[in-house]
């Protein structure tokens, strides 16, 4: 027979032993809870900034692509023979792109994080280079323009030629970066509405 002391020893040591597993139980399922909960506070923390990302990419892709198009327009009708008056509208709508076009770059740092929160087939590295090539391009129409201004009549005609092809060339240019931006445009709402549906 067990005698009185020993029971009460062995009901101690059990209760403590409860108790100790009760604690460890409770302290492992606090453990894995804490973990869960912060696996999804920073899962919702990514997609609320990759959201944010996507949105202002989204915004700030459509207005460079506008800006794309006018370009296009621009350049288009600035190689037809135009009154002085025309001449100038085109001008100035050019300087109002010019200024939205500063005003876009002072925000574009949550555009050039596009590639940290989605695979674009455009990526910013590409978009740089493309650049380069449309900036080479206006320059070339810029310097054909000095020179046509001061060359006589007669010697005009092969710099017009040359001039038109490069406004042309320029042109597809813009098209074709007009085109790979409305790929990422694409790629970007896709995923945006994969994450919420």
């Amino acid at each position: 027979m067990v005698d009185h002391q020993t029971l009460i020893l062995i009901t101690a040591i059990s209760s403590l032993a409860g108790a100790l597993l009760t604690q460890l139980m409770t302290g492992f399922f606090s453990y894995f809870n804490d973990r869960r909960k912060y696996k999804q506070e920073l899962k919702n923390t990514f997609r609320n900034r990759r959201t944010e990302i996507g949105e202002s990419f989204y915004f700030m892709n459509g207005e460079v692509m506008t800006i794309v198009q006018k370009n296009i327009a621009y350049w288009h009708n600035l190689h037809r023979d135009r009154s002085e008056d025309s001449l100038q509208y085109l001008h100035r709508e050019m300087e109002k792109l010019t200024a939205l076009n500063q005003r876009l770059n002072e925000e574009n740092w949550k555009y050039n994080l596009v590639g940290i929160y989605y695979e674009v087939p455009f990526p910013l590295h590409e978009i740089l280079q493309e650049n380069k090539k449309t900036h080479a391009l206006c320059l070339r129409i810029l310097d054909l323009s000095a020179q046509i201004k001061v060359t006589l009549p007669q010697e005009q005609v092969d710099l017009y030629r040359e001039y038109n092809l490069v406004i042309f060339e320029l042109c597809a240019q813009y098209e074709s970066v007009y085109s790979r931006m409305q790929d990422n445009m694409t790629c970007v709402k896709a995923a945006l509405l994969a994450d919420y549906l």
